[in-house]
């Protein structure tokens, strides 16, 4: 499987892919604190060169990434993204539900996050993926846009 945890050495990758989808305005000393953090699941899906999944750990690039805290009981999705040229091809879901597998649904696991209100195709990925909308926070990001809050509750 093309999907591994995240190192430090990834972040020039990672923080590409960001920078290509301005979507958020993390650096590298906030994405090394998610790596070493020991509730954090930080994880890349890499394709070798030619496209392939990589194998052997064989330095490749990154397509993907996505960040998770893993709280027991409830758990938060903070970020997900894939390079634009690598969009629509299941590598989001593919990261989503790497994630999502550390959950115990039936013990009464709930899974987190929130999104920009204007961010439509997120937030039908979300709801594709079974996340339910439950509240809003108003003027939540910097320009003053609402964040959508979602759960995801098996």
């Amino acid at each position: 499987m093309p999907i591994r945890e995240m190192k430090e050495s990834d972040l020039p990758q990672v923080l590409a892919i960001q920078r290509d989808l301005s979507f958020q305005d993390w650096n590298e000393k906030q994405f090394t604190a998610e790596i070493r953090a020991s509730y954090a699941l930080c994880i890349v899906y890499e394709t070798d060169k030619s496209g392939d999944a990589a194998v052997n750990n064989a330095a490749g690039s990154i397509e993907g990434y996505a960040i998770f805290h893993l709280m027991g009981p409830d758990s938060e999705l903070l970020s997900i993204a894939t390079k634009s040229s690598a969009q629509r091809k299941g590598i989001g879901s593919e990261l989503l539900q790497a994630g999502l597998a550390r959950l115990d649904f039936t013990a009464g696991d709930k899974m987190f996050l929130e999104v920009r209100e204007g961010n439509t195709k997120a937030r039908k990925f979300y709801e594709k993926h079974g996340f339910i909308e439950y509240s809003n926070r108003a003027r939540y990001y910097s320009d003053g846009e609402n964040a959508i809050l979602y759960s995801k509750t098996r």
